[in-house]
């Protein structure tokens, strides 16, 4: 671990470990305050509700207290006034009473008449409770408080309803009333919102202050850090940049020895056993043995030249990046049996011989890619040159990259980016809609010499 990154440890896991404390201790306590207070308000709010229904239920049973003690006309008559009375006793929005026979047959439902005559012993609300019969088994132990889910008239939505059922015993009915109690998780939620943004604004001050001798602390390190790292990347830039140049004049010096020496050597003993083969007359063995060595010395020769080439082909300083690339396309069509297809425009004398030599190389290394990994069977080159800047893309038919696509790429990928970027190009590596693979370069133009042009 560097003394830098130890100061930063040193200087920031205080104030990191601080600020955590507070703000895990601040917000258990208040977690703790809103629970108690949300119960609290659930408490009252709910004992409010129960007297307003027994309240209600006192109401509807003045109401029939007289019918349902005397039956006048008797007692079918009676049921049916009592019946027509707590179709009446409505209150609030959503406030109605209902009544069912201790079978769970519905005989009064102002709200849901389509429930009136039918049996309902087996209601299941959505959260499995059996409503009914739960209803009915609170009124049979005098009359208590049942939660369940109901639908709510005014909204047509199931929320949940605090109901309330009595025994009327003599003529075998429960009745009950109910009131929903959605109100209570508003009001909840609005005091939950309240509190969260007191603990809020609270735990904001704090980490604030802490955020703000952070920044001040990291910024004061991390730009020590960072001026030293972008020296530390130029540098290394300008070491890549002269890698590449010495390699490049490496292999430019052995490809001119290769083509200039060796090759010249090879051709002149190839005269020579021309010489013998032609004045060996009639000795058969030995003018086999001679075209034997023409044979050898026409394939080192060629292997020779084809080094050469690939060390730094001649074409690239004689005519140009264009007709390179398209050398290189035919020599690698007719090595590989790949179709190349190459479409290159003349760049002139607008780029340095080190950004021609590096789009070569670029392009020598898909090719040798494509020839190893793709599969493919067809590849093509476009170079297109613009006012400002070139385009060169290599596409190939192949099988593609995996996926994901790599974010750095092997070493041949780190070389080529390296290679452009040097020159103030970009290179992005794309999966083919169709399949295969994209190598797309942008580089700019030297400006200063299209304007001469």
């Amino acid at each position: 671990m560097t003394f830098k990154t130890k100061l930063l440890l040193i200087t920031l896991l205080p104030l990191v470990a601080v600020s955590l404390l507070i703000g895990v201790t601040t917000y258990y306590q208040s977690t703790e305050l809103i629970n108690a207070q949300t119960r609290a308000v659930e408490e009252r709010i709910l004992s409010a509700k129960r007297q307003e229904i027994r309240n209600y239920v006192s109401l509807a049973l003045t109401s029939i207290e007289q019918i349902y003690e005397h039956e006048p006309g008797g007692r079918e008559a009676a049921q049916a006034q009592v019946k027509e009375i707590l179709e009446q006793l409505t209150f609030d929005y959503d406030g109605y009473f209902f009544a069912y026979t201790l079978d769970g047959t519905n005989i009064v439902h102002p709200k849901l008449p389509q429930l009136v005559g039918g049996n309902w012993w087996d209601l299941k609300d959505e959260n499995g409770d059996y409503v009914i019969r739960n209803l009915i088994e609170a009124a049979r132990q005098g009359g208590r408080f049942h939660q369940y889910v109901w639908n709510k008239p005014s909204t047509g939505t199931v929320e949940e309803k605090l109901g309330y059922a009595i025994l009327l015993d003599k003529w075998g009915w429960m009745l009950g009333t109910g009131l929903y109690t959605d109100d209570i998780a508003r009001e909840v939620v609005a005091i939950r919102a309240d509190f969260a943004r007191s603990i809020s604004q609270t735990l904001l001050v704090t980490f604030m202050i802490t955020l703000a001798a952070i920044v001040i602390a990291g910024s004061l390190i991390a730009g020590v850090r960072f001026s030293e790292q972008r020296f530390a990347d130029s540098r290394l830039k300008e070491l890549t940049n002269r890698i590449f140049q010495v390699q490049e004049q490496e292999r430019k010096r052995v490809s001119t020895e290769l083509h200039d020496s060796i090759s010249q050597l090879l051709v002149s003993v190839r005269y020579g056993v021309e010489m013998i083969h032609s004045e060996a007359g009639h000795t058969t063995e030995l003018q086999t043995q001679a075209a034997k060595c023409l044979k050898t010395l026409d394939g080192t020769i060629a292997e020779v030249r084809r080094i050469s080439r690939d060390l730094r082909p001649s074409i690239l300083d004689d005519i140009g990046l264009a007709a390179a690339l398209i050398s290189l396309g035919k020599e690698f069509q007719s090595q590989s049996g790949i179709t190349v297809n190459v479409s290159a425009e003349q760049t002139l004398s607008r780029l340095s011989e080190g950004a021609k030599t590096a789009l070569y190389r670029v392009v020598q290394e898909c090719m040798t890619n494509v020839a190893r990994h793709s599969r493919a069977t067809e590849v093509s080159i476009s170079l297109t040159v613009g006012d400002r800047s070139l385009v060169l893309s290599v596409e190939d038919n192949g099988i593609g990259l995996p996926s994901p696509l790599p974010k750095t790429g092997g070493l041949g990928f780190r070389n080529m980016r390296e290679r452009i970027e040097t020159y103030a190009g970009t290179l992005t590596v794309n999966r083919r809609p169709s399949g295969g693979t994209q190598i797309k370069v942008q580089m700019p133009l030297d400006n200063q010499t299209a304007k001469a042009a």
